[in-house]
């Protein structure tokens, strides 16, 4: 039986939230597959196969919104888990969530269209109407004045071509390997931070921000300690047992010492 690579925080920081809860949508992929008279091989589905119609259609049975962001996200989960819904596996906790990526398109729109520009020509003539009729027939030609503008009126047989699609990261800048924490600025707000906790559903990832959370706090409170000393009070400081047989031994010496005398 084949499986999906479970990706781990270890192998993929970037946050990843769900825009739709996985054991709804693996309830109407499920229930779709069943009323899906031909058979589908997941790994191989493309956007406008039929049975991507065909769920899209089913999604209102869940309270799925019809959205493209939500078509985009079900397409990619389809693709992520592909051999886990070919083998028939719905256990949520086996599902990857997708990332979501940033995109750079380069194409084409290829159209036939009726299109005019306008001119402005300047000749010498006796006749406005003869001039007129010379500029209709093409005698003078208006395309040789100067071009003030073009349009499009109208467009028919279009298609796109799509030259070249590439992964291109979030943030222009690369990231510097040694960061000045004493001088860093959070690129977000404390409402922002707030926010995508809320909107966070992986809970790998919430731990995993909860511990370094947790490291920062005691990282602080050590810091803290160090710069205020506790002030420690003579004659009730704690005994250190460590030095108790020491001790006992010079007040041992002591005595004999007290005694010969």
């Amino acid at each position: 039986m084949s499986s999906n690579k479970k990706i781990t925080i270890k192998e993929d920081m970037m946050p990843r939230t769900a825009p739709i809860k996985t054991d709804a949508l693996l309830k109407i992929i499920q229930y779709t597959i069943n009323n899906n008279s031909t058979d589908v091989d997941f790994n191989s589905v493309q956007p406008n196969d039929n049975f991507i119609n065909s769920l899209e259609d089913n999604f209102k049975l869940v309270g799925i919104k019809n959205s493209f962001e939500n078509f985009d996200y079900v397409y990619a989960f389809i693709k992520e888990n592909a051999n886990l819904i070919n083998d028939g596996n719905f256990n949520s906790s086996d599902y990857v969530i997708p990332q979501k990526k940033k995109y750079e398109c380069l194409g084409r729109e290829i159209y036939t269209a009726r299109k005019g520009d306008s001119y402005s020509r300047t000749e010498e003539m006796y006749s406005k109407e003869f001039l007129e009729n010379a500029l209709k027939e093409g005698e003078i030609e208006i395309w040789g004045g100067k071009l003030l503008n073009e349009e499009i009126y109208d467009t028919w047989d279009t298609e796109v071509e799509v030259d070249s699609i590439e992964e291109v990261p979030f943030k222009k800048d690369t990231v510097k390997e040694d960061v000045d924490l004493d001088t860093y600025e959070a690129p977000f707000t404390s409402e922002d931070f707030m926010n995508y906790v809320e909107s966070e559903w992986d809970l790998e990832m919430l731990n995993l921000m909860s511990s370094i959370i947790d490291k920062r706090k005691e990282f602080l409170k050590q810091v803290i300690a160090k710069a205020e000393p506790r002030t420690v009070v003579k004659g009730f400081r704690k005994f250190d047992e460590s030095k108790s047989g020491e001790i006992i031994d010079s007040l041992r010496i002591l005595q004999e010492i007290l005694d010969k005398k």
